[in-house]
Formats: C-alpha cells, structure tokens, sequence
C-alpha cells in the first residue's frame, strides 16, 4: 500500500494499526521505521516546490489527476514524484511516467513546470507517423483519441498542455507546436500558434517576442512541407505585423523544402520574396537551393537563368552552386554546358569533389556520350577521387544508350516488293564492330574489385548493354551474378529477353520469361514485346500467336494489354509464317486490334471510303487490306452502305506499290486501282471496281 493513500498525520500510528495481524520481525520492524524517517523528510521545507497546482488538472476531463481530500502529507509527496517521473522518461518509460503523473493527488499540490516540460517533450519527441498533408481530415485534430497510435503520444502532450491551465508556458506550447510539425499535422501546429499568440503574444516588446521566429520557421516550413503556400504567403504578413522579421535563414529554410520536393515556381516566388524583404540580402544558399529545385524539377533554363545571376551578382561561388547547376544541365541532356562548368571551376581555384565528377558523368550518360564519362572516370582515379555507385551507374547507362543506337543502325530491315524482307547493314564500320558490352562488363567487374556496391540499375543497365549487342550469353552470367548481390527486376529480365531475341535464340528468352513469372514478378508489356519480338526474329509463328492470346486473355488488373508493338511485331511473324493457318490468325488478330482500338480508331480521320496506311508496316498494312475490304462487302451486302468510290493513303514510296500488289494479287476478284494525278500518295479503287469485288464475295 502507498504511503500517499494515508489521511491520518502521524504515519506511523497509521502503519501500526495497518498491520496488527503482521508478525513484526526485526527485519520489518526496521524497514517500517525507515519509511516513517523518509516520510517525515519529505514532510520538511527543503523538499517544497511551487509552481502548479493540481487543482487546475482537474479542469481537463481527459487528465483528471486530483481527489477531493488532500492531507499536508500527501502534498508532500509531489516533489517526490517529480522525480520519480523525470527518472521515468530517462530510462525510457514514457506510459509508466504519464501514468504516475495521473495518479497523482491532492488539492493545492504543487507539480513543477520542469516535470510538465519533461513530460511533453517526451511525448512530442516519441513515435512520428506523418499525415498525408493533402489527404488529412481538418477535423481529425489531436482532440480526435480514436485514431491516435499506441506509440505516438503527442495527443497525451496536447492533453497535458490544457491541464496546465492558467500556469502554462510559452514553453510547453512550442515544444507542442514543434511535435504537430514534425508529424506533417499543420493544421494543429496553426491553431496552437494562434493560441500561443493569443496568451502570450505581445507587439511592444520586440526583442523578447512571443512567439518567436523560430517558432514561426518551424510552422512555415510545416506549411511548405505540405504544399500550403497561401497559408505560408499569410503567416509571413503576419509575423511581420506583429515585428517578428523574417531572416535569410527562414527564406533558406523553406527554399530546402522545396529543393527536395522539385517545387520550382514556389522556390523562385520565395526567392522573390527573399530578394524584397528589407534587411535580408539573399546568399549563396538561398540561390544554390532554388537552383536545385529547378533542377530536379528539369527546368534547366530557369535553373541556368538563377546561375548567371548569381555569376553577375559577383556572389563568390562554391563547389555546390557549380555542382548543382551541372546536374540541372545533366538532367537537361546538356552534356557540353555541364564539362564547360567543370572546367570554369577548374579555372576559378574551385576543387571539383566527387559529386561534381559525378554529375558530370552523368551528364555525359544522358547524352550518350560513352568516350566522355569514360575519360571523367579515368580522371577520377588519377586524382584518388572515389567513385561511387551512382558515378559508375551513369557510366554504364552511357554505354547502354550508345549500344541501343547502335542496334537500332545495324538491325534494320527493309521490304522489297515480291522479294520479302532483307537486312540493311549499317555504312558506319564502328556499328558493325562494336566492344561496348565488354567496356560495360569491364565497369561492372571493376565496382566489385573496388568493393563499389553494385545494385539493381547496375546490372540492368550492363545487361541492357550486352541485349542490344546480341550478347545473350554475357547476359544471362549477368542475371546470374545479380542473383547473388540483389533480385533480378522487370528491367534486367526483359532486357535479357531482349539480348536472347537479337541473337534469335527464343529457348532462354521463353525461359527467362518464365524465371520472371516464377519470382513473383508480372511480365509488363515490354517484356511481353520483348518476347514476342524473340518469337519474331527466330520465326514462331505458332509461340507469338500463343502469346498474343495470353495478353488479350491477361486480367484488366493487370495492365497487360497489347499495344501497337505487339500488333506490328505479332503480324510481322504470322507474315512470314506459311500456310492457310498463318494468314487467318492474321486475320483474327487485326480483327481484335480494330476491337480494342489499336488500329483503324473509330476518332480518327479515317472513313468508311477512305483509310490511312502511310504509318502502318507492310505486313500490318496487307492484314489491313483483307480486313478493310472484306467489311465493305459485309456492309454492302446487309444494306448499310452506299458503294462509292473508295481512297487508300500510301504515301508516294513503296508502300503505293506494295499495297497495289496486295490488292491486285491476293484478293479475289482482284480489285485494281489507279493514282490520282493530284494526289500521288493515294491509291483510288473506282465505284465500279468496288461493286465488281462486292459482288464476287456472295457468289
């Protein structure tokens, strides 16, 4: 039983009469007679506090933690359970502190602000689950304990700031206002500063503000994290109302948020706001910051506008304004203005790091510039720079950009009317003799010599290499070796896949295929296309007809639907294919494309008297031929349509010809045609003809 529950004066009368049934052994008789000595100790002047009163917790239904009798005694023990609270929160037992700061009793009880303060800033400072700024109920405040988390306590701390009544802090409401912040709960850090101004606001007294400014940043930057910048643009009027001046640390404050949320318009207003505001004169890092948000946001031209301004301010600039202005002209593709401003550092006594060479790589890897990134790295290891993950990755990525359009030089495949399809070699000798794949091999075996983390970007990106290069085997040792560091994903699989097709070899593509399904992963479309396109190159007409039904067939959820790729490489196959079976899945596939509008779309300029096959593939364009003419003669027959002249778009190349093969050649009767004089790229098949060819179809 706790000595706090005893109402008698004399405690140890009390403890006497408490047991009378207890055999008194020397061992208790001692142990009783200590904590009368301590009771009567805490009893004294010394241990007295004073500030609050837990008369006024009773005024908070939710904190109710005084009784209606109180003995001098009993007040004696507050001091005590100060203490014992404080030594609580230390160790880490936050619910045992608030719950021994509820149990405690008396009317006129002293609880000390400091124990308040302790309690709060723990509660504040515990378990932070963030809002979804956008998404939160203005009305789920902290009052709202049905959704409050187990171990998020700031709702107790709101709690406890009411029970404070007329003895609160300034203190304490900050401490409050910091814990909504950091949680993303504007709305309840905006109304606790509205009601911290309004108790201890004041106007007059301007060097001891309350609120103060960083009490102000910390609800800006709150306001700014969730994407409210009208409520920023009218706390910033307000404070200056009420003499707390906003200061090039606050503008730097809200200006990092938006550097980390790509929020470019907001960066440059603020930047604005900053250059008008009378004392603050904006520095490098309130230019760098904007900089940035207008990088990652990939306004290079704004963000290079920001740099010159800097430059013609004659601000002295660093190593990080360079660097992030670079990485605005790196993810604009401007790989000649980022190695100009490496060497304008250079020039200007500014010491590249390795972010800067970094940057620069990568610069040159999103502009396919291989021979660059490659000597930017080979500069880094002379100057014992490290390269890190990210560098190598962009080098790699380089490699990879300037294999796939060197694929695209050497596989190209041109239709010679009655002849079929032949390959076109590329002009360029480099093109059909190209090493990429083993500079890309060589980075990747370097990055584990070097104990660079390789990751999953890594090895996509050196399997993307060796895919475009045919390279199907190097490509499979690589999904091999990514096994062993991290899962294979989408990119590597399908880029595999796409390795295993330019060599024509559909046996491990259809098995990689089926590696990605038994990893849990869902093939997506391109690396349904990826397949198919293996399927196409090593002719399996039957397989890619398969594959074409699978994707049709694929659950809506699933977001497989086959696109004008899938058609174009599915006909390509069947095309090729021989037989009677071969032509009428052709038939049956670009009857389902029409269906699902992937071709010959019901909005677009097209008429029942005339089609457009300019941008179709010429086997695409033959099934569409069957397909267009043998609905006219279904129409025709049922009613619904009035014969005239009919008009299909070729363009003046070889698709005009192509087509009139097809016409003449494979329908039956054969419909001919003839060329407008004004119009060369049309192919005009006259009402006659038309009615001939309608009326060959019912006999």
């Amino acid at each position: 039983m706790n000595c706090c529950d005893h109402e008698g004066a004399d405690t140890t009368t009390k403890f006497t009469h408490q047991v009378p049934m207890i055999r008194m052994t020397p061992f208790r008789r001692t142990a009783f007679l200590l904590l009368a000595v301590v009771s009567v100790i805490l009893s004294t002047e010394a241990f007295q506090t004073s500030p609050i009163t837990t008369k006024s917790i009773g005024r908070n239904p939710s904190c109710r933690f005084t009784s209606e009798h109180q003995t001098d005694s009993q007040a004696s023990s507050s001091p005590s359970s100060s203490r014992s609270i404080v030594s609580l929160i230390e160790n880490g037992n936050l619910d045992d502190a608030l719950s021994m700061l509820q149990n405690v009793d008396g009317g006129g009880d002293s609880i000390p602000a400091s124990t308040y303060h302790a309690v709060i800033e723990a509660c504040c400072a515990g378990k932070v689950e963030r809002h979804n700024n956008k998404k939160y109920n203005k009305n789920n405040s902290s009052s709202n304990n049905n959704n409050k988390s187990a171990m998020d306590k700031i709702n107790e701390a709101a709690d406890l700031l009411t029970a404070m009544g007329e003895e609160v802090t300034s203190h304490a409401y900050e401490t409050l206002i910091s814990g909504y912040a950091r949680r993303g709960r504007w709305q309840d850090a905006y109304r606790t500063l509205a009601a911290l101004e309004e108790k201890f606001g004041s106007s007059d007294d301007k060097d001891n503000a309350v609120p103060s400014l960083n009490v102000y940043q910390t609800v800006l930057v709150a306001f700014v994290e969730a994407g409210e910048y009208d409520h920023m643009n009218s706390l910033l009027t307000r404070m200056r109302r009420r003499g707390v001046r906003p200061t090039v640390f606050t503008y730097n404050s809200l200006l990092k948020i938006c550097a980390q949320t790509a929020r470019w318009r907001e960066a440059v207003s603020i930047l604005s706001q900053c250059q008008r505001e009378p004392g603050v004169n904006p520095d490098l890092v309130t230019f760098t910051s904007t900089i940035r948000a207008c990088a990652r946001a990939r306004k290079t031209d704004k963000a290079m506008e920001i740099f010159r301004v800097v430059k013609d301010m004659g601000v002295k600039m660093d190593v990080y304004c360079y660097t992030t202005a670079m990485d605005a002209c790196a993810k604009g593709r401007r790989w000649k203005v980022a190695l100009s401003l490496l060497d304008e550092m250079k020039e200007k006594g500014i010491e590249p790091n390795e972010v800067s060479y970094g940057v620069a790589v990568s610069a040159c890897g999103n502009g396919g510039q291989w021979e660059k990134a490659l000597e930017l790295l080979e500069q880094m290891r002379k100057e014992n720079m490290k390269i890190n993950t990210i560098t190598y990755n962009s080098a790699i990525a380089a490699l990879a950009k300037a294999a796939r359009s060197e694929s695209r030089q050497q596989r190209r495949y041109d239709y010679k009317p009655g002849g079929g399809w032949s390959k076109v070699e590329s002009s360029n000798p480099a093109y059909n003799d190209s090493d990429l794949w083993k500079k890309a091999l060589d980075l990747v075996d370097c990055m584990e010599k070097e104990g660079v983390r390789r990751d999953s970007f890594t090895f996509s990106s050196a399997i993307s290499t060796c895919g475009a290069a045919g390279r199907w085997q190097e490509s499979l040792d690589l999904i091999d070796a990514m096994k062993r560091v991290t899962k294979p994903n989408k990119i590597a699989y399908t880029s595999a896949i796409t390795a295993c097709a330019n060599s024509e070899k559909w046996e491990p593509a259809f098995e990689l295929f089926n590696d990605m399904k038994n990893d849990g992963l869902q093939p997506d479309l391109v690396a349904y296309n990826a397949l198919i396109n293996a399927g196409t190159m090593s002719n399996q007409p039957e397989q890619v007809f398969d594959l074409w039904v699978e994707m049709c067939n694929t659950d809506k959820r699933e977001k497989v639907s086959p696109d004008i790729v899938t058609l174009t490489e599915v006909i390509a196959t069947l095309d090729r294919g021989i037989g009677k079976i071969n032509r009428e899945r052709a038939d049956k596939v670009f009857a389902e494309a029409v269906s699902r509008g992937i071709i010959l779309k019901e909005d677009s300029l097209d008429s029942s008297w005339e089609v457009d096959l300019s941008r179709m593939s010429f086997p695409v364009a033959r099934a569409a031929c069957r397909f267009i003419f043998r609905r006219i003669a279904n129409a025709a027959k049922n009613g619904d349509l009035d014969v005239k002249d009919f008009s299909l778009i070729t363009g003046a190349s070889k698709m005009r010809e192509y087509v009139r093969e097809v016409l003449r050649d494979e329908l039956k009767p054969a419909v001919f045609c003839v060329v407008p004089k004004l119009e060369q790229g049309t192919l005009q098949v006259k009402e006659k003809v038309m009615r001939n060819y309608i009326a060959g179809q019912s006999d």
